[in-house]
């Protein structure tokens, strides 16, 4: 397979710019969201008219885009209220071909014990699903990680499976992807569940060495590789790339390692598919990381 598009999330570090504005949550007012929100989407639209002239394709919006979304006091409709300049940018996003996804925070778990926990979720996937449908109907996703194992790995796979059935709306689940993480669901924990349940897998190739079944991080990875390309069912598989910060064990760095670009391709040239994949960069220089990608690389952008 070879690489289509990369990209990066959330801000633009060369603009200055970001689509996750927020507030303090005692400030919450229809009309304090209302100015956020358009502050918001007014920078991703500047964020992706840069994107476009730079040549990149690919970009996460912000989790907080719509501020407070999921709390129960929020009551704004943002849907009706910025109905006009959301078909704006999907315009702009169908017109210039661009693939968009949203990334939901480390308190949106699933599979928790605590019920508020789940529940509050659900309504973090909800309006995430809803807002990602608008601004990009055809490719857009929603990527998750699968959770915490609270002492049992596999009863919190079941509860996720569970609660993905009984919570989640069929718009949810149209969105939802799975990636694996770097210290408790791995590859070989994720892809099943994604079979089972499915829906694609997004693989973090850092993420793999740092947690992986077995010894030897690289054992078995081109058939992993194949049955997650599988696991999109004909629809452009994406995949994550960080490489490691010097002196951590699990945080990203600056920038991407040539090494680390090149070995994804790689391990991806040894798939058995004639599509092409996209890769969002995870790097904190953000769209300087995949400029400086864009002038090493050999790719369809």
């Amino acid at each position: 397979m070879k690489l289509r598009h990369i990209g990066y999330a959330c801000i633009n570090i060369c603009l200055d710019e970001t689509t996750n504005h927020t507030f303090r949550l005692s400030k919450l007012t229809e009309e304090q969201a209302m100015v956020t929100i358009a502050k918001n989407l007014e920078s991703l639209q500047k964020i992706l008219s840069w994107n476009v002239a730079q040549g990149i394709k690919l970009f996460r919006v912000g989790s907080s885009t719509i501020p407070f979304a999921s709390h129960t006091l929020f009551t704004l409709d943002w849907e009706t209220i910025f109905k006009d300049k959301l078909l704006e940018i999907r315009q702009y996003v169908q017109e210039n071909g661009l693939r968009l996804s949203m990334h939901p925070g480390q308190y949106t778990v699933l599979n928790s014990l605590n019920p508020k926990v789940i529940s509050d979720s659900v309504r973090e996937l909800d309006w995430q699903a809803r807002l990602i449908s608008i601004l990009d109907p055809a490719q857009g996703l929603l990527v998750l990680h699968v959770g915490g194992a609270y002492g049992d790995k596999q009863a919190a796979i079941r509860r996720f499976e569970e609660n993905f059935h009984q919570y989640l709306t069929p718009l949810i689940q149209q969105r939802l992807t799975l990636e694996n993480d770097d210290t408790t669901f791995s590859v070989d924990d994720v892809l099943p569940l994604c079979q089972k349940l499915g829906i694609p897998m997004i693989f973090d190739l850092f993420h793999h060495k740092c947690f992986h079944t077995g010894d030897d991080w690289q054992d078995g990875l081109t058939e992993k590789l194949e049955l997650i390309v599988d696991s999109w069912k004909g629809r452009v598989p994406k995949l994550h790339l960080s490489s490691q910060k010097p002196g951590t064990r699990t945080s990203h760095a600056d920038l991407i390692e040539q090494r680390d670009f090149d070995e994804l391709q790689d391990w991806m040239d040894n798939v058995y598919n004639e599509g092409v994949y996209d890769l969002m960069i995870e790097a904190k220089l953000k769209e300087q990381a995949v400029q400086a990608l864009q002038q090493r690389a050999s790719y369809s952008y």
